[in-house]
């Protein structure tokens, strides 16, 4: 991506744009839901688990996806997608920088919002 392309939009559906944002709506909170329950003790991988399985996480989150590239295949096209796809980093690579300046992003603000009570640890920070 370029400066150029910041210039450039790209159009969804209103009926699937909802449906997108309501998906990853539900998934970020039930995410920032377990995350809060596991700081405090009553919740565990077992639940994250459950949640990801019953909940179809990845089928869901797959079409949400689709709905973003879809929109952006129509102004870049599909070679542009791929390349942008695959030069993406997934779990198990190296953490990103970007990820890494938000984790301390979000530690700061929580530590602010929490004073004295935010943990030493690597408590998962809240999403929301």
């Amino acid at each position: 991506m370029n400066a150029e392309d910041a210039e450039r939009y790209v159009s969804i559906p209103l009926d699937r744009a909802v449906e997108a944002a309501r998906l990853l709506e539900s998934i970020v909170i039930s995410l920032d839901r377990i995350g809060s329950r596991m700081a405090g003790g009553n919740a565990d991988a077992h639940t994250l688990d459950r949640f990801m399985t019953e909940w179809l996480v990845g089928p869901r989150l797959s079409r949400a996806r689709s709905v973003l590239w879809d929109a952006i295949a129509e102004v870049l096209g599909e070679e542009a997608i791929e390349e942008i796809a695959e030069s993406t980093p997934c779990f198990p690579d190296p953490i990103p920088d970007e990820l890494r300046t938000l984790r301390e992003q979000l530690r700061s603000r929580n530590q602010e919002q929490l004073g004295d009570a935010w943990p030493t640890t690597t408590s998962p920070p809240h999403f929301v």
